[in-house]
């Protein structure tokens, strides 16, 4: 009988142990996807498009044509979008398998179109597969949500990368929102 109780109270603690350490593993593979992310956001924002390139799932870079084409687009899309405010990031989901992590970051920014104002939410997909050491990301802000499969052929399929949405305002009680008619991608 006592050995019984032993052995289910040192099954217990093996449990709780295991358990505390994918927290913790979970834990400090969101604080290091956040933090890449802010990075990443960053040197957009402060037009380093190399440290950008390093910083993006290579899938993405291919998607264009390689480095030269990557940032040569991004130099476009950085004329296009002047504004310099910092995005507000947040971790929206975060899955793993034994070899890698994978997250969705939503990220939202006020900006102006078309001479409106508009709070403007888009998403980061990222991937590491270093046990959430580094990460990788792409931009799914300048991506159509249905091209990820062909950025990233090993994107899990049980990420949910919502669309964006852009909600245009004149004053703080007065918003209009427009938003993708087409649903999040199940992948």
């Amino acid at each position: 009988m006592k050995t019984m109780k032993n052995l289910v109270i040192l099954t217990a603690v093996i449990f709780s142990f295991g358990s505390a350490i994918a927290q913790s593993d979970s834990s400090f593979a969101s604080r290091r996807a956040l933090l890449f992310a802010d990075s990443l956001l960053n040197s957009f924002r402060t037009n380093n498009l190399s440290l950008y390139t390093e910083l993006s799932y290579p899938g993405i870079v291919e998607y264009y044509g390689g480095k030269k084409n990557f940032e040569e687009y991004l130099r476009r899309a950085k004329a296009v979008n002047s504004d310099e405010s910092p995005d507000q990031v947040r971790l929206v989901q975060l899955l793993n398998n034994t070899n890698e992590w994978q997250c969705v970051i939503q990220k939202t920014h006020k900006g102006t179109i078309d001479n409106n104002k508009a709070l403007i939410t888009t998403y980061l997909v990222g991937q590491s597969v270093d046990k959430g050491e580094t990460w990788k990301f792409f931009d799914v802000a300048y991506n159509s949500v249905s091209n990820a499969a062909y950025i990233m052929p090993d994107i899990f399929t049980t990420l949910v990368i919502p669309q964006r949405e852009v909600v245009f305002y004149h004053t703080t009680s007065q918003a209009i929102s427009q938003q993708d008619p087409t649903p999040p991608a199940h992948l």
